[in-house]
């Protein structure tokens, strides 16, 4: 041995032994004993613990045969036995279902494409169809027309909402809008054959300037959430609108759409229409398509009805309402005369924000609606009748209305008031109102008894015609 290494110090091997013991016991200190006594742990009864993290959004279902699996946010089911199909088409469903709450954090990351502006950035949920259709039903809901997207503003909103969109043609356009309607109607008939027990029918007839008849048919049903929906199931040219052709064309829409089971039928009151409608029972009996004994399966419109009732009454008031109607008609001719109304307006000091309007002679409300807001500014008519020599001229040896004609427009507005209210509640297309009929019904018939019988009243001739029509019906 050299001199150096004579000064290092070797333990003894006893001590090294000591400390290894120490450290195994504290060790073993550590460690819980083993339990001999405790049995063996039973496998899982549903099985291996699934692995795959498809099952974050997939659950797999008990009540059927074959071993199924359905997502947990749309409910799609997958086949997901492990031997034959295993979870590939279920981790790639979750990736891109449409449902998913968690999807959108993962797409969250753009990608880099060529556009016209060069190279972009663009979101990887970009999808060609689903911009077609929304272009589609942006065509459709606010009734634009198909070359609105030729322009350069809508073209121009595309590029920034989504470069890589391709802009398609009116043709296009046209063509995705008959087809949306297509695959609307097959799902509509699915629906018809399989949940649809039962639809209720209304129809109107007209005829346009052009003297064509049109015949358009609504059904009305109960969806499986208990939410009434109504679908336009015919809009279509006729020869004519006879008894028994409506009542065909009513035929042929029944079995266009598969319907054989019919609660009701509103019609106009019109003699035609009662032809149609025996015709068209005759055919749903055959099919056992009646509810009951079919007493109540003509239904009469109560806004048509409303209709005839009042234009009775406009027929007594026709002097004062031709006088008033003039006057508006002038002041809406032209702008230098709807100018000089508005400085009698501000001049008699006029508060009301309701603007003149001219009716339409086939729509009573529209007549309600024009008295209702000429009332208003009695005093800016009378204040142009010394203001304009032309106001005079214009209505001719009748001359303008005069404090007559406007008090009794302001009784008849008063009195038309609960006429109006009650046929926009039986025109809703939002809700139910059958079951509302009665009550309203019940206020017209009140208020016709009470003019009827104020003989001191300018309304008692007016509603004793009234009250004559609403008994007829």
């Amino acid at each position: 041995m050299e001199q150096g290494d004579s000064s290092r110090e070797v333990p003894p091997v006893g001590l090294e032994i000591m400390e290894q013991e120490q450290q195994d016991t504290a060790t073993e200190a550590l460690i819980p004993p083993i339990d001999h006594s405790r049995k063996r742990r039973r496998p899982n009864a549903d099985g291996p613990k699934k692995k795959s993290s498809c099952w974050d959004h997939f659950i797999e279902l008990t009540d059927v045969v074959e071993r199924t699996a359905a997502c947990k946010h749309c409910h799609k089911r997958y086949r997901c036995d492990p031997k034959s199909h295993g979870t590939s088409n279920m981790l790639a469903h979750s990736k891109i279902c449409y449902k998913n709450p968690y999807l959108e954090n993962d797409l969250k990351q753009t990608n880099l494409a060529f556009g016209s502006g060069g190279l972009i950035s663009v979101s990887p949920k970009f999808d060609k169809e689903a911009c077609r259709k929304a272009i589609t039903l942006f065509v459709i809901l606010d009734e634009h027309p198909f070359r609105v997207v030729d322009g350069e503003g809508f073209i121009f909103l595309c590029n920034q909402l989504e470069p890589l969109l391709t802009i398609p043609s009116r043709r296009t356009v046209a063509r995705d809008c008959f087809q949306l309607y297509l695959d609307e109607k097959l799902r509509l008939k699915a629906y018809f054959r399989s949940d649809c027990s039962r639809v209720a029918l209304t129809t109107d007839c007209w005829t346009s300037i052009q003297n064509l008849s049109y015949i358009t048919v609504t059904a009305h049903f109960v969806d499986n959430d208990w939410n009434y929906q109504k679908r336009i199931i015919s809009f279509s040219l006729v020869p004519n609108h006879k008894g028994e052709t409506i009542g065909r064309k009513l035929e042929d829409v029944l079995r266009e759409w598969g319907l054989r089971n019919v609660s009701t039928i509103t019609v106009d009151n019109a003699s035609s229409n009662d032809v149609a409608v025996a015709y068209l029972k005759k055919r749903v009996h055959i099919k056992n398509g009646l509810m009951g004994e079919a007493d109540f399966f003509h239904m009469r419109c109560c806004a048509h009805i409303l209709n005839l009732i009042v234009n009775d009454g406009l027929k007594e008031q026709d002097s004062s309402v031709s006088s008033i109607r003039n006057a508006v008609r002038f002041v809406r001719s032209s702008p230098q005369r709807a100018l000089k109304f508005k400085e009698c307006v501000e001049f008699s000091r006029i508060t009301c924000r309701k603007h003149l309007c001219l009716d339409v002679s086939t729509r009573w409300n529209s007549t309600y609606m024009m008295l209702d807001a000429a009332e208003k500014f009695q005093t800016a008519f009378e204040k142009l009748e010394g203001e304009d020599v032309g106001y005079v001229e214009w209505f001719g040896r009748h001359g303008p209305p005069c404090y007559t004609d406007w008090e009794k427009a302001r009784a008849f507005v008063k009195f038309l008031k609960i006429f109006y209210e009650a046929t926009k509640v039986f025109s809703s297309s939002q809700q139910v109102s059958l079951h509302t009929a009665y009550h309203q019904l019940s206020s017209v018939f009140g208020e016709l008894q009470e003019a009827s019988m104020n003989l001191n009243s300018d309304l008692a001739s007016v509603g004793h015609e009234m009250k004559r029509k609403y008994d007829k019906y």
